[in-house]
Parts: structure tokens; sequence; C-alpha cells
């Protein structure tokens, strides 16, 4: 009986031994866990970290080399138009150089398929005053009527338009140089138009040439640009109030090609 009961003892016994191990090796597996988990994880955090900080810093790169190239872009343009000196020019002068345009703007319609004319402004009876137009740099003198008064004259506009042209997309399939418009007039009074040269389904692209080395570009339907002076104003018998107010804008041309032949044509006349 006696060795019965140390029999159980020890069973007791050796199975509170087992189970303590047994939680160890338990504590010591989830201890492990956790810890194989958090390394894991962190390299993960620190993996994605890295990974932002590099995209960061590209994009910070990227993006200042594009405002340094753009800064630099703009500012090659500015130095390019400050070597334009804005001067008067006479009217064998400006014919020149309208015809200098015109001989580079004919080859570029005939590829576009278009027509171009050097009918770019034209006008009925009127006061005496300037005719001008809008442009986002300010006020452009046109035509100045009065060579004995200014009204308000050259000396009130920063830019002066040394003629220009116009393209369209001629009824008769005219490409390249049209005569028409300069051989036919519609009528006195502001009648003079293009309705009977563009064809209605095109725009019509306007462009006026300035002593500044700037081509301004308007563009708008047959409708709305048909009159030779849609897009002009004039001043009154003043000078100051003006009869016709310039019912558009003209906006600096995207035409590079254009802007680039302008300066090219202007250089010449700087010396």
């Amino acid at each position: 009986m006696k060795k019965i009961n140390i029999l159980s003892m020890l069973a007791v016994i050796f199975g509170l031994v087992l189970f303590g191990c047994s939680q160890n090796n338990e504590e010591t597996v989830s201890n492990t866990s956790i810890s194989t988990e958090t390394s894991t994880s962190g390299e993960i955090n620190q993996s994605t970290e890295s990974q932002s900080l590099a995209e960061t810093s590209e994009s910070v790169t990227t993006e200042t080399t594009t405002s340094r190239s753009t800064e630099s872009s703009s500012d090659g343009k500015q130095e390019e138009q400050e070597t334009i000196l804005v001067r008067k020019y006479s009217e064998e002068e400006k014919d020149e150089l309208q015809q200098a345009f015109l001989d580079w703007a004919i080859p570029r319609a005939e590829e576009g398929g278009m027509a171009v004319t050097d009918t770019y402004f034209d006008h009925g009876a009127s006061g005496s005053g300037d005719w001008f137009a809008e442009t986002e740099d300010g006020e452009i003198q046109v035509q100045q009527q009065s060579t004995q008064e200014e009204l308000p004259g050259y000396d009130a506009y920063d830019i002066h338009a040394l003629k220009g042209v116009v393209f369209y997309v001629s009824t008769s399939g005219v490409t390249g140089y049209d005569e028409e418009p300069g051989e036919t007039h519609g009528g006195v009074g502001g009648g003079r138009d293009y309705g009977g040269q563009a064809d209605d389904d095109y725009p019509i692209h306007k462009y006026l040439l300035g002593d500044n080395g700037v081509v301004y570009e308007l563009i708008g339907s047959v409708e709305e640009l048909r009159a030779y002076q849609a897009g002009f104003g004039l001043y009154n018998d003043d000078g100051r109030t003006k009869d016709i107010e310039a019912d558009y804008t003209f906006k600096v041309s995207n035409d590079t090609d254009a802007q680039k032949a302008w300066q090219e044509i202007l250089q010449d006349y700087q010396k």
C-alpha cells in the first residue's frame, strides 16, 4: 500500500514536470513567432519607406529639372524677342516686309491645302481716326489715315502692324496665293469680305505682323471674320473716343514656324 502511494505521488510529480515543460515550449514557440513577425514587418516597413523616399526624390528631381528647363526656355524666348528694336518703317519697307512673309506663307499654305492672301484688312468710307486691333499685349496700330493729325497717332501705341496675311480654305480649290480678294470688293461701307472665297466649313486665320517681332493671330468662323475689317476698331475724329470697338482680341500665334520666320525677316531691317 505504501508503495502504491509512493508510485502515485511520483506519477503526479512527473506529470507536473511534463506540463511545465510543455508550457515553456509553447511560450518559446509563441515568442519566436512574434519575434519573426515583428522582424518581417519591420523589414517590409523599412523597404516601403525606402521605396517611398526614392520615388519622392525622383519626383522632386523631375519637377526641378522640368522647372529649370521651362525657365531656361522662357528666358531664351525673351532674349530672342528683345533683339527686335521697334522703329518707324516707311510704307515701302512695310510692303517689302509683307512680301517677304508672304513668300514664306505661300508654300506653307500649299502644303496645308489652304489659300493665303495679303488682303488682310480693308474698309469702306470712315472717319479720319486710326484703325487698330486689340491684342494680348495691348492695342496695335493698323492704319493711320491722317498724315496731318495724330488721331491718336503713332506714338500712342506700343505696337504697330507692319501689315499682315490671311489664311483660309478656298471654295474654288485655290491653294497657295489667292489673287481674288485683292481684285474683288463687295462694295463700300465695310462690305468687302472673304465670303465669296472662304469655305464656310473651315475657320479664317488673320495674321498681324507686329513691329515688336511678334505674329498675332485671330481665328474665327467665316461668319465672324468674313468682312475685311472684322476684328478691327476705329478711333473717332477726336483721337480719344472710339467710333468702332474691336470685337475680338488677337492672340500671340501658336504658329512657331511663323514666329521664327517673322523674327528672321525683321532681323534684316535692324541694321
